[in-house]
């Protein structure tokens, strides 16, 4: 009974996660408005976020799978971070699964889709039938036998975690990013389009968005690697602009722009800055505002560049041997295809480390 009800109130969200990818539905067009305010997305950048990556219809397998991870809580409490102004659409289904009541603290710098589906969980008969509340709050009270989830930076996830009372159950999504792998047998062009399309969603700023390309070769390869990504990013970008960049973001990509001008190649465009370490000994990481950076690599050489980031890695994309080697280093690290990085099914929390 309890998986019945619960199984409906997460069908709900997925019900109003449709109505708010509909451009022509109320809620879709508040939706549009509420996020080109506040996401730091371009308008087109939001219309790309709401109609082609939420998590509207559901495998039924997945669905399971999602259930059977759930806990079991009276009430559960959920704080949002602003990096994926989608993100509340997984957090609550996921929230719905595990408790009848939730509560929601959204990001105060964008509170991304959290009240607008709030409300029209609040406006459905269907879901107080199968016993859902939801409400957004401003500050966290749990008590004994709820369950927490944090999501946000390692740092910001610790000091909450840490202000939690005894007898809480805590379940943290801490600091995460993806590792995109072109494969010895791959076409640069076909993955370098594919891996645009991982790139621009959210403007990379989300866990899954590929920070680091690995090209399995030789320098020579990731140099066509290079210029094959600045073409695709350069088209998509012309469709897709990336949003306005404040002051810390610039000085970030100031940062990395003057680390790899003195060790590699460097492609920019209106919307990206792609670089190139033709002889990496060691992983830098860039800025997550559509700045890709690029590395030849080998499968026996992917653990000691990888290791200082390997913790943080959500999601690993692409096949061949190099993919396989650092699969094997992120054991608990999504696995999709190039292109698909950012459309992961709605299965559980999106970091599943």
């Amino acid at each position: 009974m309890r998986r019945e009800a619960a199984r409906a109130r997460v069908l709900r969200v997925v019900a109003a996660g449709r109505r708010a990818a509909d451009p022509a539905d109320p809620l879709g067009r508040a939706a549009r408005e509420a996020l080109s305010a506040t996401s730091g997305l371009s308008p087109q950048g939001v219309a790309l976020a709401l109609g082609e990556h939420l998590e509207t219809h559901p495998a039924p397998e997945h669905l399971e799978a999602l259930l059977a991870a759930a806990g079991d809580a009276p009430r559960c409490h959920v704080v949002l971070a602003a990096n994926v102004c989608t993100a509340a659409l997984r957090a609550l289904a996921v929230a719905v699964a595990t408790a009848p009541s939730v509560l929601v603290r959204p990001s105060r710098r964008d509170p991304g889709l959290a009240p607008l589906l709030a409300r029209a969980l609040g406006d459905d008969p269907a879901f107080a039938d199968a016993g859902g509340a939801v409400a957004c709050v401003e500050a966290l009270a749990p008590a004994a036998g709820d369950e927490v989830h944090l999501h946000g930076s390692d740092e910001a996830v610790r000091a909450l975690a840490a202000s939690v009372p005894a007898g809480v159950i805590v379940r943290a999504h801490g600091t995460g990013l993806g590792l995109a792998v072109v494969g010895a047998g791959a076409a640069l062009d076909a993955a370098a389009h594919a891996i645009a399309r991982d790139v621009v969603p959210f403007d990379q700023r989300g866990c899954l968005s590929p920070r680091a390309v690995l090209v399995e070769g030789d320098p020579g390869r990731a140099e066509a690697f290079l210029e094959a990504l600045h073409v695709a990013l350069g088209a998509l970008g012309a469709r897709v602009p990336r949003g306005p960049l404040d002051a810390g973001a610039l000085a970030e990509i100031a940062l990395y722009r003057a680390s790899v001008q003195a060790i590699g190649e460097l492609r920019e465009g209106d919307d990206h800055l792609i670089g190139l370490d033709p002889e990496p000994r060691a992983l830098v990481l860039p800025p997550a505002a559509r700045v890709v950076h690029v590395v030849p690599l080998s499968a026996p050489d992917a653990a000691p560049l990888l290791a200082p980031w390997i913790r943080y890695v959500t999601c690993v994309g692409g096949e061949g041997d190099l993919a396989a080697a650092v699969r094997a280093l992120t054991a608990d690290a999504r696995s999709a295809r190039l292109g698909e990085m950012q459309r992961p099914p709605l299965d559980g929390p999106v970091d599943l480390r």
